[in-house]
């Protein structure tokens, strides 16, 4: 292996030079170590140490003391005062209570008699169900307008065979043509328009043809003019008496 003679000799001046620099460090504090003076170039006080710093106390400002301050007073403001209510002064003497009166009760209004007969019977003309005809028919009802059924009506006109007691109400076919449960119908002259006299008249009981019978009502005279708007006589019997049977 070859070998650099410069970097060599280089290396061992500096190797000599930290070994003699060493050797003087060594000696300085050997020499000062032993009290040397003339080599202690910080030589010790006469008093044998170090001499502290005394400490000077920095001047301090009086810190202000804190006054508090008075805080205002609330005044408290008065309410509005409660006023009695005036107690009741009992009287000497009690006073009673009104006594409640019930309202008066309706009083129904008598009904005005129509007639001196439990029946009365009034006529209106008018064209006849049956078509080209002339006759009688009617119904008999009270106060109120509800159906009577049951009683007789008496009828005389120009033809004798078929005068006589109708029952009112007692044939079905006449009640669903008149619109009443207490209907009759008598035709004289069916297939013409016949000018004649019919007289109609309520009867109690049912009649005998050869004897006259017990009238309830006032007689009807029907008088019809021959024309097709007063071929037929409509007669209503309406009962006067409520307490008629």
């Amino acid at each position: 292996m070859m070998t650099n003679p410069g970097r060599d000799r280089i290396l061992n001046i500096l190797t000599y030079v930290i070994l003699v620099a060493t050797l003087c460090m060594v000696i300085y504090y050997a020499l000062v170590g032993f009290g040397v003076d003339a080599v202690n170039p910080f030589p010790p006080s006469a008093s044998g140490g170090f001499t502290l710093p005394t400490w000077t106390p920095v001047p301090t400002s009086p810190i202000a003391t804190w006054t508090p301050t008075p805080s205002p007073t609330i005044t408290p403001t008065p309410g509005p005062t409660d006023t009695r209510t005036p107690t009741l002064t009992p009287s000497t003497t009690p006073t009673r209570m009104p006594t409640f009166t019930f309202p008066p009760t309706n009083t129904p209004t008598p009904r005005v008699t129509r007639s001196a007969t439990p029946f009365t019977c009034d006529v209106k003309y008018r064209v006849p169900e049956c078509g080209v005809c002339s006759g009688v028919a009617g119904h008999i009802e009270d106060l109120d307008g509800n159906p009577l059924p049951g009683y007789y009506v008496v009828v005389q006109g120009p033809v004798a065979s078929v005068n006589g007691a109708k029952l009112a109400g007692g044939d079905p076919t006449f009640n669903a043509i008149y619109g009443n449960e207490a209907a009759w119908e008598q035709i004289y002259n069916p297939g013409a328009y016949q000018a004649m006299e019919i007289r109609v008249q309520m009867c109690k009981p049912n009649p005998d043809p050869s004897k006259p019978c017990t009238a309830i009502s006032n007689e009807v005279i029907v008088s019809l003019g021959g024309y097709a708007s007063t071929s037929l006589g409509y007669v209503t019997c309406i009962r006067n008496w409520e307490d008629y049977e």
